[in-house]
């Protein structure tokens, strides 16, 4: 792999800058090397990390990283040295990239059951029903990765180690403490609680204050940022709050909470809205409300298939009157 060549050159280089033989012509090769590829940068820089935690080489050579005075013996001495450093620096090489970049975690919350725990620097995530999450928490940078559903972050602030978040085709980074990140219909939501988060994609970046919500598409476009208020985060306690959210979205949160997959008899029924705060546990409930508050009526036409269709005699509008869902009880 290029990272592995790219790890050998820069060991096999610092071991050569510091054996005492190092010349003018080497440092302009280095040079031309290290400005090559990124990776060449991050793999010298990393060899030198390692190397103060290995043993300070500086303690065995006190030298300039520059040619010294010839001193055959020093320098012999100095080889020699470098020379066992370096086959404990190849054998930690992986063990300090994991230290400084973070051993990847695997989080999943399964279907029904938000899962609530706490990351190596203290922040606390609520993932939730059947939502996935990658995390690299190290002593240079901490990087997650959402990969499906929603997740509630309660940041440990630290400048030092900027928190990320990356989701579909943007990243997002914590200026504050507490956000709430959502996939959802190919796009992302994100609502800012407390403090600030940066948002940050191909096509443009923002930052949102506490209070406010934005996100983007599945494109990177941006969506303008909009007042939030405290129903955002209902869903930790098990209710959904919709403002007039297309019926795709809101049926696909629903999934994560229940092993069901929906279908829509004619497309125009995709153009429904919702709104009202729903409990998301009980899927009788939820469907026979929302059969009662459209024109709409869900038949079960399989174990776990459910088929939105119009309600029977059903002209358009919206009707109070509650109807079979058809759900089984």
């Amino acid at each position: 792999m290029t990272t592995d060549l790219a790890a050998e050159q820069a060991v096999r280089t610092w071991t050569r800058r510091h054996s005492g033989t190092w010349t003018e012509a080497d440092e302009v090769e280095l040079q031309a090397w290290l400005t090559t590829a990124p990776e060449h940068r991050a793999a010298y820089d990393r060899v030198a990390r390692v190397w103060v935690t290995t043993g300070d080489l500086g303690k065995l050579t006190s030298r300039r990283e520059t040619a010294p005075r010839p001193d055959r013996r020093r320098a012999f001495a100095a080889a020699c040295a470098a020379a066992v450093l370096v086959a404990f620096a190849v054998a930690f090489w992986h063990v300090g990239y994991d230290w400084w970049a973070g051993v990847p975690e695997h989080w999943i919350a399964e279907r029904d059951k938000p899962r609530e725990f706490v990351l190596d620097d203290g922040t606390r995530v609520l993932l939730d029903a059947g939502s996935e999450l990658m995390t690299n928490i190290g002593w240079h940078a901490r990087k997650v990765s959402l990969r499906r559903g929603e997740a509630l972050f309660t940041v440990v602030h630290d400048a030092s180690r900027p928190f990320e978040v990356e989701t579909g085709p943007g990243k997002l980074t914590d200026l504050g403490t507490r956000f709430d990140v959502e996939t959802i219909g190919g796009s992302t939501r994100i609502a800012v609680l407390e403090g600030r988060v940066g948002v940050s994609t191909a096509r443009g970046t923002a930052v949102l204050t506490a209070g406010h919500g934005g996100g983007y598409d599945g494109d990177g476009a941006l969506s303008p940022a909009s007042a939030i208020d405290g129903t955002i985060t209902l869903w930790s306690a098990g209710r959904r709050h919709f403002a007039a959210e297309p019926l795709p979205e809101v049926l696909e949160r629903l999934t994560r909470y229940h092993d069901v997959t929906f279908d829509f008899s004619e497309p125009r029924l995709r153009e429904l809205r919702v709104s009202g705060t729903f409990r998301v546990d009980d899927l009788r409930l939820f469907l026979r409300t929302l059969g009662a508050a459209l024109p709409l009526e869900a038949r079960w036409v399989g174990p776990q298939r459910v088929e939105i269709r119009p309600r029977t005699g059903a002209a358009g509008g919206t009707s109070t009157q509650p109807v079979d869902s058809g759900v089984p009880r």
